[in-house]
């Protein structure tokens, strides 16, 4: 009969040698790993606040671009933008033959012809009252805009509602201009007229890291009046809200005026943060401000 074989397992210290060398083996592994799948998370937030941006600034650009020429308006120290949204326009009839669109109070013109097809949004409200536009529950025709005193639409100088609308006539109630005159204040140098279906609002909520849109609401002669989102949700037409960015740190807006020879230009500063990375985007959108 042979001698048993003595079996022999890990002493104590071979089992601490492996684990040690375990732990070391995972750490540079983890090494391998952490640092792409970083670059990977980091990448990828700065892509989406890189969108979240572009996203905001254009859709800013293409509502400006729609803007009644010279209606423009920044309040709260730059940190929201106002105008009236313009959906159709083209020239009037003014001398004969045809429905010409008078400037005489006396005349109580309330229709004009449309010079070529006028191109309608399907849906475009109108309304029987005078102040129907005014409050939102119409469309409003406009004529020479200029902002200033006396012909700023903003003010009911020459922004009346809509009672029909076809592609070769419009037919409006002017009772409510700012005047008391049943007229338009002036006429347009080039004979042309804008139709506008509402406000638009943009507010920089810095605080809640938002940018909200509004349409769809009263029209109010002192942006002072609907420059928060309470007031604006608290109007008689309420607005109706979006979101239009998150995880915005900085917003600002800067308006100068153009001139005979050269467009109004909108700045638009913006500043989204996430996890202490920030992008910033600066656009300058071209305002149309003919008459």
């Amino acid at each position: 009969m042979g001698r048993p074989r003595h079996q022999r397992g890990f002493t104590l210290v071979e089992l601490i040698i492996v684990v040690v060398l375990s732990g070391v083996l995972s750490l540079v592994v983890m090494q391998f790993i952490a640092v792409p799948v970083d670059a990977y998370v980091d990448q990828s937030r700065r892509a989406r606040l890189v969108e979240i941006a572009d996203v905001a600034v254009e859709r800013i650009a293409l509502d400006v671009h729609a803007a009644l020429p010279n209606s423009l308006r920044v309040g709260c120290g730059g940190a929201c933008l106002e105008f009236l949204r313009s959906v159709a326009g083209g020239r009037y009839r003014a001398a004969l033959p045809g429905d010409t669109l008078s400037f005489v109070p006396g005349d109580a013109d309330t229709s004009f012809d449309v010079l070529g097809p006028l191109d309608l949004p399907a849906g475009l409200a109108t309304g029987g009252a005078a102040d129907a536009c005014r409050n939102g529950l119409a469309a409003c025709v406009v004529v020479y805009n200029t902002g200033f005193a006396g012909t700023d639409a903003w003010q009911g100088d020459n922004i009346a509602t809509v009672n029909a609308a076809s592609a070769t006539s419009i037919s409006f109630d002017n009772s409510a201009f700012s005047s008391g005159q049943a007229a338009f204040p002036a006429a347009s140098p080039g004979q042309r007229f804008f139709v506008v279906d509402s406000p638009v609002a943009y507010l920089c909520d810095t605080g809640g890291g938002l940018i909200r849109r509004y349409e769809g609401y009263s029209i109010r002669a002192a942006q002072s009046d609907v420059d928060t989102h309470a007031e604006l949700l608290a109007l008689p037409n309420p607005a109706e809200s979006a979101i239009l960015a998150d995880n915005v740190a900085t917003c600002s807006f800067a308006y100068s005026p153009g001139t005979p020879t050269r467009n109004a230009v909108l700045t638009l500063r913006l500043t989204v943060s996430e996890a202490g990375e920030s992008v910033r985007l600066l656009q300058q959108v071209g305002v149309m401000n003919g008459t």
